[in-house]
């Protein structure tokens, strides 16, 4: 039987995933579909199953969050850079991308290659940068560069060691005064969503966090959003 996370998964890729990958496996040998699949023989539907296996549910809260609500709590300007990690499908990437403008950019990240290069497919040549990687380990991106640092719904799955990673890397990226946003389902039981062991209510996710905690707003049916910012020189 499926859990929450693989149900979610299947239905988005069935839905979104399938189609444009079949487009991009449909590329001749060489160009980046086949790298996706790391074996040119692959069939369309080959790339979706591992793409399953490592995907979480951040990549599926599209249309479940107040996008509205986030923007004006993170007051995205004209010209700012965002870091969305653990970016899933980039649908939350794409909004900043347009708030920030051609004078901004956005960093969209995860490690789901399927998933960014899809992005890559059509964002390339925008403000928009999509980046394989690890958000829990340092990466390429130059210290003190980003304003805010948005995490939707991938806080609960990672470790304490994982977590305390991650927290460092955002304090490295982020410049005095930025902020890191976390949006997380609320420790309550619902129809979806992991188990309540793993969920953080607000209040812990601020014990979690060795960073200044600036406000907790509701964006959306059960998820909030904790905002937290770095302390100036």
């Amino acid at each position: 039987m499926l859990d929450y996370r693989e149900a979610l998964i299947v239905e988005k890729c069935r839905n979104e995933l399938f189609p444009r990958l079949a487009k991009l496996t449909a590329k001749p040998e060489g160009s980046p579909a086949s790298r996706i699949s790391g074996n040119t023989g692959n069939t369309a539907t080959e790339v979706p199953a591992r793409a399953v296996r490592r995907s979480h549910a951040a990549k599926f809260t599209e249309g479940l969050l107040d996008e509205a609500c986030i923007l004006k709590e993170l007051a995205v300007r004209v010209g700012q850079t965002v870091l969305d990690a653990g970016c899933g499908n980039g649908y939350m990437s794409k909004i900043f991308a347009e708030q920030v403008g051609r004078k901004g950019t956005v960093y969209a990240v995860d490690k789901d290659r399927c998933f960014i290069q899809a992005l890559k497919e059509e964002t390339g040549g925008t403000n928009l940068h999509a980046i394989e990687g690890d958000i829990t380990r340092s990466g390429g991106l130059k210290a003190a560069s980003v304003d805010i640092v948005y995490i939707s719904t991938v806080i609960h799955v990672l470790s304490a060691a994982q977590l305390q990673s991650f927290i460092r890397e955002v304090e490295r990226l982020l410049k005095p005064g930025g902020f890191l946003a976390i949006v997380e389902i609320e420790k309550a039981e619902t129809s979806f969503g992991p188990p309540l062991h793993l969920r953080y209510a607000p209040e812990e996710l601020k014990s979690a966090v060795a960073m200044v905690p600036v406000n907790t707003v509701p964006v959306g049916g059960h998820f909030y959003m904790q905002l937290f910012r770095k302390e100036k020189m």
